[in-house]
C-alpha cells in the first residue's frame, strides 16, 4: 500500500525511529566536540606546560651563567601561559570577549580548530566538578606567574648576578624552584582534574548511548512486533475472509466463474461444476470450450393485451447441445486499471420459468374448472370485437338457476363439483367453435366465432341446445339428486358499442331470463322495450354509486302533525332521500330507488341514510323548537342484515343521539316477505330505545292477519285510501277499520297524502292520530343550524 510523506500512519511508525537517530546523531557529534575539546585542553596544557618549563629553565640558566640570552628566552616562553591566562580572564570576564579570547589561545600557539572547542567547553562546562577543579588550579597559577615575572625582573636588576657566585645562585634558585615546585603541582593538578573530566565526560555520553540505543531498540522490538501482530491479524483475517467466501461461493446455489485475464477458468464453486462441468476438473480451461450463451425469442405461455412482445430469455448452451434457460450477470475484474478477468454469476432459470409458465397459465385459467378466466374472456372479447367486421361473433351469459340450492343442502363442495360438471358439459358442446370461460361463482361466458357465413340464429340454436344439455343432465350428491337448469343472456356482437357494453347487454339479457321463469334463453334485441328497461335500470349502478361517492345525495324532511288536540307538541317529521345529478338537478326516488333494490345497493344506501339523519337530529338537539321524533325509511334488504344493528348503535354512541327520537319506517311488503327476520330486527332496535312504523298499511292481502305479529308503534296508512276518503265509502271503510284497529292494539295511527283541509278534518271525526302531506307541508330539503340562520 502506497504512503505519502503527508500519511499520518507513515510518521508514526517512522517518526520515534528517526527521533532517536536524529537524537543519537546529535549525540555522537556532541561526544565528538566534548572529546575534541577535551583533547585540545590536553594539548593546551602541555603547551602550557612547556612553556612554564622553559621559563623555569631559562630563568635558573639566567642566574647561573647571568647571560642576557636567557632572559629573552623566559620571556617568550612565559608568553604562553600568560596568553593562556589572557583568554580564561576573557572567557571569564562579563560581556562577549570571545575575540579576546580566540587571540590568547592563539598566542598561546593552540590550533585553529581547537581554539573554537577551548572557548565552547570553558564556557557551557567549566561548572562540571573535574572541570571546574582543573579551572580553579589554572586561575591558582596566576599568581605564581606573577612571582615568576617578579622574580625574573628581580634577577635582571641584580648586579651580582653579572658574576655570581655560590650563594647568589643558591638564593636564586631557591626562590625559583619553589615557585617552579607549587606551578608544577597546579600543573599536575589541573591535569588530573582534566584526565577525570574527560573520563566523567566518556562515561556518560557511553551511558547516554547505551541508554538511547536500549530504547532505539525497545522502540523497534515493540514497533516489530505490533507490525508483526498486525500482519498476522490481517493474514489470519484474510485466512478467515478466504475461508468464509470460499464457503459462501460454495453454498450459493447460483453458478459463480472467475477467469483469468485470457478468460481461462480460475474458479467454479460447486453449482457451477454441477451445471456446467459434470464433476470434471477445467481450472485452466478456456471458457468458450465449456458453454456459450445464446438468446432464443421466447413468446409467453399465455396471452395478454401486450402478447405481441418477446422476451429474450437467454440460454446456456453445453458441448453436447443440451440447453438450460438461464440469467447471466458479468462483472470485470481491474487490476491497476488493467482488466485483469472476470466474474460470472449464472442463474438456473428453469424453476422460475416452470412457476411463470403456471402462473401464466393460473392467470388466464379457472383453478376449478380449467376453464379460461374473465380476464382472459375479456381479452379474447376485445380481439373479437376489433377485428375484421365481416367477422362477427355472439356472446352468451349462463347462469346456474339452482346452485344456491346445492350449495345450502350439501355444502360448498357439492357446489363445486357441480360446476366442474357444468364445465364439462360445456366444453363439450361450445367444442372448437368458441371460448368457454367462468367468470365467477355460478356465471359461464361462451363467446361464438362466426365465420361469416353463419347467421345470428345459429347462435341462438346453440344457445338453446346448450339450455336443453344443462336441463337433461342429472346432479348427484350422496344420494341426493338435483335437477339443474341454466338462463342464458344471448348477445350479438355487432349490437353492442363495447365489450363492457356487451357484457352489460348479455347480463341484462341472463337477468330477463330468470325474470321470466328461468332454463330459458334470453336473446337481446334492440326494439325489445323489457331489455330497454332493464338497460336503463343497470345505468343506474354506476350512477347511485358516483352519486354517493361525490356527496351528491341530499335529505328533505316533511312535517306529520298531530291531528287531535291531546298529541299536540308532539311534532314529527319524516327524513326522504333525494338524489342530485351531474347538473345539481333532483332526481325523484322512484327513478333510482328500484334499480338500487333489484342490485343489492339499498344496503349501502340506507347506511347514508341513517348516517347523515343522526348527525342532523344531533345538530338539532338544542335548537329551541323541538321534534319529538324523526322518521328513516328502511328497506327490506337492510331488514334483513344483521350487522345493521351494530350499525345503529355505534352510531347512537358516537353521535350522541337519543333512541326515543328516531322512529324506523318499513314497508308492509318487506316485513311480511321475511316476517320471522323483520320480528327479529325490530326486536332488537326497540330494545335499545328506537321506535317502528309500519309503512304503506293496508296494500297487503293479509295485513291485520299480521299486524298482531309485528311489534311495531306506528301504523302508517297507505295514502291509496286516504286520498279517495271523501269519494269513496269503501276507501273511508278502510281506513276507519284499520284506526280502530290499530286503537285496540294500542298503536298510533299516521294517514299519509293529506291533500287539503276536508281530509284532514274528516281523519280528525275517524280518530287517526297524525297526518302527512301537502295539507300539513310539503318536503323541504334538510338545513344545517348554520344554513338555518341564514335563511
Amino acid at each position: 500500500m502506497f504512503f505519502s510523506f503527508r500519511s499520518w500512519a507513515l510518521w508514526r511508525v517512522v517518526g520515534p525511529l528517526l527521533a532517536i537517530v536524529l537524537l543519537l546523531g546529535g549525540l555522537s557529534a556532541g561526544s565528538l566536540q566534548v572529546m575534541s575539546a577535551v583533547r585540545a585542553y590536553v594539548a593546551g596544557e602541555s603547551m602550557w606546560s612547556k612553556g612554564q618549563k622553559d621559563a623555569i629553565h631559562d630563568l635558573q640558566t639566567y642566574v647561573s651563567t647571568g647571560a642576557p640570552l636567557y632572559l629573552q628566552k623566559f620571556d617568550a616562553a612565559i608568553a604562553v601561559p600568560l596568553a593562556d591566562r589572557t583568554a580564561r580572564r576573557a572567557l571569564e570576564s562579563p560581556g562577549n570577549n570571545d575575540a579576546v579570547a580566540r587571540a590568547g589561545f592563539a598566542r598561546a600557539g593552540n590550533h585553529d580548530d581547537d581554539i573554537g572547542g577551548l572557548i565552547w567547553l570553558f564556557k557551557y562546562f567549566r561548572k562540571m566538578h573535574h572541570v571546574a577543579g582543573a579551572v580553579t588550579a589554572w586561575r591558582n597559577s596566576d599568581a605564581l606567574l606573577d612571582q615568576l615575572i617578579e622574580i625574573r625582573n628581580e634577577a635582571a636588576n641584580d648586579v651580582a648576578l653579572h658574576d655570581p657566585s655560590a650563594a647568589t645562585i643558591r638564593h636564586w634558585a631557591e626562590r625559583i624552584g619553589a615557585v617552579d615546585a607549587a606551578l608544577s603541582t597546579l600543573a599536575v593538578d589541573f591535569s588530573v582534574h582534566l584526565g577525570k573530566a574527560s573520563r566523567q565526560v566518556s562515561a556518560l555520553l557511553l551511558l547516554v548511548n547505551l541508554v538511547i540505543a536500549a530504547c532505539l531498540a525497545g522502540i523497534v522490538l515493540v514497533h516489530t512486533r505490533r507490525m508483526l501482530w498486525r500482519r498476522w491479524l490481517a493474514e489470519t483475517a484474510l485466512a478467515v475472509e478466504k475461508e468464509r467466501a470460499q464457503l459462501t461461493l460454495a453454498s450459493i446455489g447460483d453458478a459463480v466463474i472467475v477467469t483469468t485475464q485470457d478468460d481461462r477458468v480460475d474458479y467454479m464453486n460447486a453449482a457451477a461444476q454441477r451445471l456446467i462441468a459434470a464433476g470434471q476438473e477445467v481450472t485452466g480451461r478456456p471458457l468458450a470450450s465449456l458453454f456459450n450463451i445464446a438468446e432464443q425469442p421466447v413468446r409467453g405461455s399465455f396471452q395478454t393485451a401486450d402478447a405481441d412482445d418477446e422476451s429474450r430469455p437467454q440460454l446456456l448452451v453445453r458441448p453436447d447441445h443440451s440447453s438450460v434457460p438461464v440469467s447471466v450477470v458479468e462483472t470485470p475484474i481491474v487490476h491497476a486499471g488493467e482488466p485483469a478477468g472476470r466474474v460470472m454469476i449464472i442463474h438456473d432459470m428453469t424453476a422460475e420459468r416452470r412457476l411463470v409458465e403456471e402462473l401464466a397459465w393460473a392467470a388466464s385459467h379457472d383453478a376449478l374448472t380449467g376453464l379460461a378466466n374473465r380476464r382472459q374472456f375479456e381479452f379474447e372479447l376485445h380481439k373479437a370485437m376489433s377485428g375484421s367486421p365481416a367477422v362477427g361473433a355472439d356472446l352468451m351469459l349462463i347462469d346456474l338457476d339452482q346452485f344456491k340450492i346445492v350449495n345450502d343442502t350439501c355444502g360448498h363442495m357439492a357446489g363445486d363439483r357441480l360446476l366442474k360438471q357444468v364445465a364439462r358439459l360445456l366444453a363439450a358442446e361450445v367444442g372448437g367453435s368458441g371460448l368457454v370461460a367462468r367468470l365467477g361463482g355460478d356465471e359461464f361466458g361462451i363467446l361464438l366465432h362466426e365465420d361469416g357465413s353463419a347467421t345470428h340464429d345459429v347462435a341462438a340454436d346453440v344457445a338453446e341446445r346448450i339450455r336443453a344439455v344443462i336441463e337433461q343432465s342429472n346432479f348427484v350428491y350422496e344420494g341426493s339428486s338435483f335437477r339443474i337448469s341454466a338462463s342464458i343472456g344471448l348477445v350479438g356482437l355487432a349490437d353492442s358499442a363495447g365489450v363492457q357494453d356487451a357484457l352489460r347487454l348479455a347480463d341484462v339479457a341472463c337477468f330477463l331470463a330468470k325474470d321470466k321463469g328461468r332454463n330459458r334463453v334470453q336473446e337481446h334485441r334492440p326494439s325489445d322495450t323489457g331489455m330497454a328497461v332493464r338497460v336503463a335500470e343497470m345505468s343506474w349502478v354506476n350512477r347511485i354509486r358516483k352519486g354517493l361517492d361525490e356527496g351528491r345525495f341530499c335529505l328533505y324532511e316533511q312535517e306529520i302533525r298531530p291531528v287531535n288536540g291531546a298529541l299536540k307538541g308532539n311534532d314529527r317529521r319524516e327524513l326522504l332521500l333525494r338524489l342530485r345529478d351531474e347538473s345539481g338537478a333532483l332526481v325523484p326516488p322512484g327513478s333510482f330507488l328500484p334499480a338500487a333494490e333489484r342490485y343489492g345497493l339499498m344496503p349501502l344506501i340506507d347506511r347514508w341514510v341513517v348516517r347523515r339523519a343522526f348527525e342532523i337530529i344531533a345538530e338539532r338537539k338544542h335548537q329551541p323548537r323541538k321534534i319529538a321524533s324523526y322518521a328513516i325509511n328502511l328497506s327490506g334488504a337492510t331488514v334483513g342484515d344483521s350487522d345493521f344493528v351494530d350499525f345503529v348503535a355505534g352510531l347512537f354512541a358516537q353521535l350522541d343521539v337519543s333512541p326515543a327520537s328516531v322512529c324506523f319506517e318499513i314497508t308492509e311488503t318487506s316485513a311480511i316477505s321475511n316476517l320471522d327476520e323483520a320480528q327479529k330486527f325490530i326486536a332488537r332496535l326497540r330494545e335499545i330505545g328506537c321506535s317502528f312504523s309500519l309503512d304503506d298499511f293496508g296494500t297487503g292481502m293479509s295485513s291485520i292477519a299480521y299486524l298482531k305479529d309485528l311489534p311495531v308503534d306506528i301504523i302508517k296508512i297507505d295514502g291509496s285510501f286516504v286520498k279517495e276518503i271523501l269519494n269513496s265509502k269503501v276507501d273511508r271503510a278502510m281506513v276507519e277499520m284499520i284506526t280502530k284497529t290499530a286503537k285496540i292494539m294500542q298503536k298510533q295511527v299516521v294517514a299519509e297524502f293529506v291533500e287539503n283541509l276536508a281530509i284532514l278534518d274528516e281523519l280528525r271525526q275517524i280518530g287517526v292520530d297524525y297526518a302527512q302531506g301537502y295539507a300539513i307541508g310539503k318536503p323541504v330539503p334538510v338545513l344545517t343550524l348554520w344554513e338555518e340562520k341564514i335563511a
